[in-house]
């Protein structure tokens, strides 16, 4: 990291303004924006996005230059107290070097999303030591528990730091407590910084890795390839979401599913003795907890929990 100060944003208020911002995808369906829109404002928050949604074609919101230009101008826009991702998708990695790490260390407001946005959480935290949120965009607000909304609202007005604990945790290989930056967030988009300038470092992190849609093979092959790049080897704990490849999987195939990738990691991590827990809350589905990416984490596998402290 880039220095020794963590810069981490204010709370939220009753009656502070959201911005809206597409770092990735263009708006697939309006009905979404609107419920999580109306979801926001029963929270007592203002919102602010551009009136005229976004113009961009195919898979991205807009343009490079002009995504790029909406996040510089909401982080240092004072009406704006935190930033919002409309989606996920694809985007984030082509915004990498046009984005400005001063004015991000200057202007330390909440940044909140999931999926490609994990490539935001894991650079910021890397370049600009800034504490990020890991949790529902605007899009998949209306798709969450509502022990996730009440999580999300936690997070924003200060209580970043509960205690998570879960019954569907699964230890699947314990051990002491262990300490950790915590860092991670969607496999897909982690393995797409391999290699690049913006590689982050997981020495000792709290690792937590999830994705969905994805085939076993493609999954076996993104793992294999962090493992092989020595990434499993360096995290003081790694912490498996939810993968589930469709909405359509049952229960039984679903548990299936996720035992492959367990064992998978177990295999791959066999030469440490490294925590591996699996079913942490996080992920595309409906259970998805707000977490504080580059936060101090403390992973208890006799307790399932994981706890978090200023860093």
């Amino acid at each position: 990291m880039t220095d020794s100060i963590f810069h981490i944003p204010e709370r939220l208020q009753r009656g502070d303004c959201i911005g809206i911002f597409a770092p990735a995808g263009q708006i697939r369906d309006t009905k979404s924006l609107e419920q999580g829109l109306i979801i926001l404002q029963e929270m007592g928050f203002e919102v602010k996005f551009p009136r005229n949604l976004w113009p961009g074609k195919g898979y991205l919101a807009d343009t490079d230059s002009n995504r790029a230009k909406e996040f510089h101008k909401m982080l240092v826009d004072d009406d704006v107290s935190a930033l919002l991702a409309l989606r996920g998708g694809f985007g984030c990695l082509r915004l990498l070097p046009l984005l400005d790490f001063k004015t991000l260390r200057k202007n330390p407001k909440p940044i909140i999303g999931f999926s490609d946005l994990t490539i935001l959480h894991n650079v910021l935290c890397e370049k600009s030591r800034l504490l990020s949120f890991h949790g529902p965009t605007l899009c998949s607000l209306n798709s969450c528990s509502p022990d996730s909304l009440q999580h999300f609202h936690a997070s924003l007005t200060g209580n970043w730091d509960k205690t998570i604990r879960s019954k569907t945790i699964e230890i699947l290989r314990g051990g002491d407590t262990v300490s950790g930056y915590l860092k991670g967030g969607n496999l897909c988009s982690l393995v797409s910084l391999l290699g690049t300038p913006f590689q982050p470092n997981f020495t000792d992190s709290i690792l937590f890795l999830e994705d969905i849609g994805e085939p076993l093979y493609k999954l076996d092959r993104m793992f294999s390839q962090l493992a092989q790049c020595s990434v499993l080897s360096q995290p003081s704990a790694i912490l498996l979401g939810d993968f589930s490849p469709s909405s359509e999987i049952d229960s039984l195939e679903s548990i299936r599913f996720h035992e492959e990738i367990w064992t998978r990691v177990l295999k791959l991590t066999e030469n440490t003795n490294i925590p591996v827990w699996g079913n942490f809350p996080v992920g595309h589905g409906s259970t998805n907890l707000t977490l504080p990416h580059g936060s101090l984490a403390n992973a208890n596998s006799c307790q399932a929990s994981l706890s978090f402290s200023h860093p």
